[in-house]
């Protein structure tokens, strides 16, 4: 069973299920009370929690209004056995076959009181511990209702305590720095994926008059076809193509989703996870291979702070170290398979230089041996 704070549900729910553990001598127990939702209930514990079936609310209601502590009755005298209760003074003889305990506590939902009703076994010595008169019984019975009462009045108290405090914690907790968090995490993924296919626009036009841009849209449009950059950059290609065919464009134009031809995409090719991983890798080297240009054009030094000033999102020295240092092997790998490409980054940068350089010695080796 799934544990829960008691004080998430009404107190009487914890005492009807604890009764039998907190006095002896019990054949059942009744409650009668207005829950957290400002509704009625009557609840019977006997092995377990079952519901008393009250037709008429009134019934509970007028219940609920006397305002006397504790008394004492007889188990025919509860409202729950008869439809009308006719409670007169009892004598000393009808106390000791008065077994039912009513106890009264006020609500903190209404106006009125929440009531328990303890039947005790008649058959057993909880009031006649020995061979006492008829008045030291009505002596223990008041005992045992006044240790009662005041046992469940501090279960009460206790539990309207922690459910104040635990509201009151509950209304200090704040997400709006998780909320921002993802908001923030959102943006940046979206400013990576429209420098990614900003790039591929760029490389694809470099021979044209016209300069392209893609809209908000179209970057979502791109991103739900879910297909890997070799396959953007076909469907980027294809929807260029169109345009520059279709229409007699101006110096800038910007693509809408309308202008994205996914109608005729090539299905996305299956890449083993090597070269997946190595396509990640790429992108690395192609994002610091382009602000190494600007910086070589501004004639500045390429170093890994000013590499990552230049980059868009800016990214810090530490993490361009870090991911130079996890992507190390592939690095070199890249660099072996596309001799031609990140020129200015082997040639400027010393982290991509020095693997350059221990990549040509490797091969050095080789032909040497």
């Amino acid at each position: 069973m799934l544990k829960r704070y008691t004080f998430l549900k009404h107190p009487f729910y914890f005492v009807l299920e604890n009764a039998e553990k907190m006095v002896g001598g019990l054949e059942k127990c009744i409650g009668v009370f207005c829950n957290e939702n400002n509704e009625l209930e009557a609840l019977s514990y006997n092995n377990s929690l079952s519901k008393v079936n009250i037709e008429n609310a009134e019934f509970l209601n007028d219940l609920r209004k006397t305002r006397t502590k504790f008394n004492w009755i007889k188990p025919e005298q509860v409202p729950f056995e008869v439809k009308k209760s006719h409670i007169e003074q009892l004598t000393f003889v009808d106390e000791e076959s008065s077994s039912v305990l009513e106890l009264r506590f006020k609500s903190i939902v209404d106006a009125n009181y929440d009531v328990l009703y303890f039947y005790f076994k008649t058959n057993i010595g909880n009031f006649k511990i020995t061979s006492s008169n008829e008045a030291m019984t009505v002596t223990v019975k008041e005992v045992i209702q006044n240790l009662l009462y005041n046992q469940i009045k501090l279960i009460l108290e206790a539990n309207y305590n922690n459910a104040e405090i635990h509201r009151n914690i509950a209304s200090t907790i704040n997400n709006s720095s998780l909320i921002n968090r993802i908001k923030d995490l959102k943006e940046e993924n979206y400013s990576r994926t429209k420098e990614i296919y900003q790039h591929l626009i760029t490389h694809l036009t470099l021979s044209e008059t016209t300069e392209f841009a893609l809209s908000k849209e179209a970057i979502t449009k791109l991103t739900t076809l879910n297909l890997s950059l070799p396959n953007i950059e076909k469907v980027l290609k294809a929807s260029l193509e169109i345009l520059i065919n279709k229409y007699s464009l101006k110096d800038f134009y910007e693509l809408t989703d309308q202008d994205i031809i996914s109608t005729t995409i090539i299905p996305q090719e299956q890449l083993s996870i090597k070269e997946q991983n190595l396509g990640k890798t790429a992108l690395f080297l192609d994002k610091y291979e382009n602000a190494a240009k600007i910086l070589h054009a501004k004639n500045e030094k390429i170093t890994g702070l000013n590499i990552g000033n230049n980059c868009y999102p800016s990214i810090s020295p530490a993490a361009i170290s870090d991911i130079l240092k996890k992507h190390q092997s592939k690095i070199s790998l890249l660099l072996q398979q596309h001799p031609n490409k990140w020129i200015i980054l082997r040639s400027n940068f010393k982290p991509i230089a020095s693997i350059a350089e221990k990549n040509n010695l490797q091969n050095f080796n080789k032909l040497g041996a």
